[in-house]
């Protein structure tokens, strides 16, 4: 084989097989890619810190109207109602027309009126002539003060008349009585339609509430009596909002059972800016209280369970991923808790962290 044929078969050769170290190279590190700090997956960590060991219970409850915000409307005249302006749910303002109520008790009050303002307009007259006689001696001073006192008794009578209409909200000019919002808020039951006959001895005919503020009233057990203190943190919860807490105060707690339910009531007031706490909703107040013990603490959801033993996925200073058996000391609620095996600062993986293991696992082998 000449000389030069041979030289070129050694450089091909010698081309093929650096071309094969390459491969084998990038190979290990796509390898150490998918198993180390830079994963396909998102990596989110939770820094260990050293806190205080908590306790939860969960208390059962629902949504109620502030009865001190809560006015419930009677009628104090008989009549039919001709026309509304509201419908439930509405929010109305103190001294909006509602409703308009046609009674005879108006045109009883009218007319009674009217009859007064006439017999005061003799009166006067009276009087005059009274005033006059009495500075000519003619009259007696008795006679002058009869005129005076009938006078006066027929303005209260007039006063008490138009105090009636006021207090009714009448509208002689419509024929009607109005009913006016006594306070603002929202209209949280309705019984009255148009043609609906009033009667003095009804029911509530409106329920009008500001919700500006609510009242949770939660149900407390006798076997969580020693846990439950006025004054505690309470974090509401509810279906209808997932993944949405509020935050109250126990404000009062009931020292007497509920003889139907055989628990006592405990109380959290709550603001309601958003209106989003509808009185009515089920809720579930989550109570902590502070132990004396300290440890580790770390979201739940950290957790891996596999082979029957507990493991969390610690995120090392190199961005390297370390598969970590420990023992939980505690658990409550949405936290655990960890006397050893985890140092405060390091990073606890939170986030896909099953996918993580599982390739951290393989890895190692």
């Amino acid at each position: 084989m000449p000389t030069s044929t041979r030289l070129l078969l050694a450089a091909l050769s010698f081309t093929v097989f650096l071309a094969g170290c390459f491969e084998k190279k990038e190979e290990s590190v796509a390898k150490k890619i998918t198993t180390g700090a830079l994963l396909p997956y998102e990596i989110t960590t939770y820094p260990a810190v050293i806190e205080p060991v908590t306790q939860s219970i969960r208390l059962n409850g629902q949504i109620e109207y502030n009865p001190n915000q809560v006015v419930h409307y009677t009628s104090l005249i008989n009549g039919i109602v001709t026309k509304t302006y509201f419908s439930l749910g509405d929010k109305v303002t103190k001294g909006q027309v509602l409703a308009e109520l046609q009674s005879s008790e108006l045109t009883d009050l009218t007319s009674q009126g009217k009859t007064l303002e006439s017999q005061l307009v003799v009166a006067k007259r009276k009087l005059a002539v009274a005033e006059s006689m009495f500075g000519d001696r003619i009259a007696s001073e008795k006679e002058l003060f009869e005129a005076k006192s009938e006078v006066d008794i027929l303005k209260n009578e007039i006063e008490k008349v138009n105090a009636n209409l006021s207090l009714y909200n009448a509208s002689p000019e419509k024929g009607v009585f109005q009913i006016k919002a006594p306070v603002s808020g929202y209209v949280v039951e309705n019984k009255m339609s148009a043609g609906t006959r009033i009667q003095t001895d009804n029911a509530d005919l409106f329920t009008i509430s500001d919700l500006s503020d609510v009242w949770i009233t939660t149900n407390v057990y006798a076997v969580d009596l020693p846990f439950v203190e006025k004054g505690m943190k309470a974090e509401i919860r509810s279906k209808a909002y997932p993944g949405e807490t509020f935050d109250g105060e126990i404000c009062d707690i009931s020292q007497v059972f509920d003889p139907q339910e055989r628990v006592l009531k405990a109380r959290i007031r709550m603001p309601n800016k958003d209106l989003k706490l509808k009185p009515g909703l089920a809720i579930e107040a989550i109570i902590k209280k502070n132990l004396k013990d300290l440890a580790i603490g770390a979201p739940d959801r950290a957790l891996i369970f596999h082979n029957n033993e507990n493991y969390l996925l610690i995120q090392k200073p190199d961005n390297s991923l370390e598969p970590r058996k420990v023992t939980v000391d505690m658990k409550d609620n949405d936290r655990v808790f960890f006397k050893s095996g985890v140092a405060a600062g390091e990073k606890i993986v939170v986030k896909n962290q099953l996918l993580l293991f599982s390739e951290a696992l393989n890895s190692d082998k």
